[in-house]
């Protein structure tokens, strides 16, 4: 087998990774409802599980990688809990498409906050995703499919947007800062603290969930943490295979992608015509912001 057939099946085994872990997260939360702040408490302690494994060399921690973990896992938190809410009340398919979008505010950071240069792929990124935005409405939804763009999913896909965005920063700063020495020690303590803010939300907020959250969610939130740590696994391997300025457009698209067609093929999901070519548009919008 070559290794070009070798590192298309890692990053196929990332991906189907991937989708599994919010296949997890939308099937939970479809079925039980409430208790989402706890349930991604399990899913975060669940993820570590991966980087303690994989540390190298001793847990080390300096004052300025804790920091920056702390900040971080809030971003975490936020991103967890409402990519929860938003596969819980709306669409499987516009949920992976739009939370991918939060490659454009990082661009708008890079091109005001650090001076980066701007070149006509990011410019015509942008284009595409208000286009996008501007064709989308959620107009057939199944019987068991809320809309996708009511409030609250609307809200939630924003928050996760955000959240990734400032993700992205967070780490970039804290690379500049450290280079890839502390990556462990910096992303044990994201997901620990993530797990430590979601159980304090969820003792002030869904305190009456928990009793539920642990005998229904347990194994959900673990299957999810554990289906997050192989997909990191294997995306790592897959560098591997293919230098990072194919893999990561070819990653994001074939993401979307399968992402779509789970939603058409196993959620039943309905699209028109002019849904489906905003999707592609998006499509073609995350792509460019990764290439660019």
């Amino acid at each position: 087998m070559g290794n070009n057939m070798l590192g298309m099946l890692v990053l196929a085994a990332g991906l189907l990774s991937n989708q599994i872990e919010a296949m997890i997260v939308k099937r939970y939360g479809a079925k039980h409802g409430n208790g989402g702040m706890f349930f991604n408490m399990i899913l975060c302690l669940s993820a570590t599980i991966y980087f303690l494994v994989t540390d190298q060399g001793g847990f080390v921690l300096p004052t300025g990688v804790l920091v920056y973990g702390l900040i971080n896992s809030v971003m975490y938190a936020v991103g967890f809990y409402f990519g929860y809410v938003a596969f819980r009340t709306g669409s499987f398919g516009l949920t992976r498409l739009f939370t991918s979008f939060s490659g454009i505010l990082t661009i708008f950071y890079g091109v005001i906050g650090l001076q980066e240069p701007v070149n006509p792929l990011m410019i015509l990124a942008v284009v595409l995703v208000f286009v996008s935005v501007f064709l989308m409405r959620y107009e057939k939804n199944t019987a068991k499919e809320k809309t996708g763009c009511s409030a609250k999913w609307v809200i939630s896909i924003v928050l996760v947007v955000v959240s990734n965005a400032m993700i992205s920063v967070i780490g970039k700063m804290q690379h500049n800062a450290f280079s890839d020495t502390y990556k462990n020690e910096y992303l044990i303590v994201s997901f620990v603290g993530s797990a430590l803010w979601l159980a304090i939300m969820g003792v002030l907020f869904e305190r009456n969930a928990l009793k539920s959250t642990i005998k229904h969610g347990l194994l959900y939130g673990f299957a999810a943490g554990i289906f997050n740590g192989v997909n990191n696994l294997f995306s790592i391997i897959a560098y591997n295979f293919f230098p990072i300025s194919v893999l990561s457009p070819v990653k994001t698209g074939l993401g979307m992608v399968i992402g779509f067609v789970i939603s058409v093929l196993v959620y039943k999901e309905k699209f028109s015509r002019r849904q489906i070519a905003a999707v592609i548009l998006g499509i073609l919008a995350v792509i460019l912001i990764n290439v660019g």
